[in-house]
């Protein structure tokens, strides 16, 4: 009876305009339900299609959002990076040009060093100073070295450059103080060397064997008491006389008392006199260094014997010259 039902018809009557005929349609309610059925179907394909496609819509609105999201954040990322690189370009820059000046100036340290060195040749302690840097160097390179990878932010770089700049800005402070004291010490030395220079403490002949001291004595040709100004040096007839101290010479001279004589000028109102040589071998003017040869040990004038009468002479006044030599 099912079976009946499905073949039985329906018909479906269309009236047109009122003057065209009317138009039947016969279908069976099978036809009618597989109608039914694909237009069902027919919607929900198109419903799946349509929620499909809004899905697929909503989608891809999202990504581009996240992606429109990511790109600003990019762009800002790299506005950032651009501004940082631009910072540190300055900084390096700025840094670049504080090493500059620290290694004019340890440039000038080192002339210092030189000049100092050339001042004081014996100060030197015979050691290289960069042995004890160069140990420590040596040690440090045997070790091993290692560790994870980190990356450092644009931030930490940053403070990097912050802290070197400061740390240049410390040191140039530190080496302009010290160029002044070096300076300073420079200038002392200079001075002291000149001092030293001028200074009659240079034995003025090869022996050391006074004979006669600075004082009062028995006169060896009249055996009375006299005063001696200045010391008798014993000596070989012509050995050489150095002058004691750098200076001029004043006098080149020969007198029946005297002897060829040479008289060398220096600072501070001092001078030597060199008696009773065998040859002076400088003339008046001549510039003379401690320790030059002025000439040859004899016994020309009142003398008894090879020797040299060595007398200082300050402010006019002759005083002892044992107060100089060593």
């Amino acid at each position: 009876m099912l079976l009946n039902r499905f073949k039985r018809k329906l018909t479906f009557v269309i009236i047109p305009e009122a003057d065209e005929s009317v138009i039947r349609l016969s279908l069976s309610r099978a036809a009618l339900c597989a109608i039914a059925v694909c237009a069902a179907c027919i919607l929900a394909s198109s419903g799946f299609a349509c929620l499909s496609y809004a899905k697929t819509s909503a989608a891809l609105a999202m990504s581009r959002t996240e992606l429109r999201g990511k790109n600003e954040r990019l762009q800002q990322e790299m506005r950032q990076k651009n501004a940082a690189i631009e910072e540190l370009r300055s900084q390096i820059y700025t840094i670049s040009e504080q090493a500059a000046k620290v290694r004019a100036q340890v440039e000038d340290l080192k002339r210092l060093e030189r000049d100092l060195k050339a001042l004081a040749p014996h100060a030197d302690s015979g050691k290289p100073a960069g042995a004890a840097a160069d140990a420590a160097a040596s040690g440090m390179a045997e070790r091993g070295m290692g560790g994870p990878r980190v990356p450092v932010t644009a931030q930490e770089v940053r403070a990097i450059a912050a802290n070197a700049r400061a740390s240049y800005d410390q040191l140039l402070q530190e080496l302009s103080g010290l160029s002044s004291r070096l300076d300073q010490a420079k200038a002392e030395l200079a001075a002291a060397h000149e001092r030293s220079r001028r200074t009659p403490n240079h034995w003025p002949t090869v022996s050391r064997l006074i004979t006669s001291p600075y004082g009062y004595r028995h006169d060896p040709f009249t055996g009375k008491l006299s005063f001696h100004r200045g010391i008798d040096i014993a000596g070989k007839l012509n050995d050489p006389v150095y002058a004691a101290a750098s200076g001029i010479v004043h006098t080149v001279g020969s007198d029946r008392l005297h002897g060829n004589h040479v008289i060398v000028e220096h600072s501070e109102g001092l001078r030597t006199w060199y008696m009773h040589l065998n040859k002076a071998t400088v003339k008046k003017g001549d510039a003379v260094d401690k320790g030059q040869m002025i000439g040859k040990l004899g016994t020309t004038g009142r003398s008894t014997g090879p020797h040299l009468h060595y007398e200082v002479i300050k402010s006019g006044k002759s005083i002892d010259p044992r107060t100089y030599l060593p």
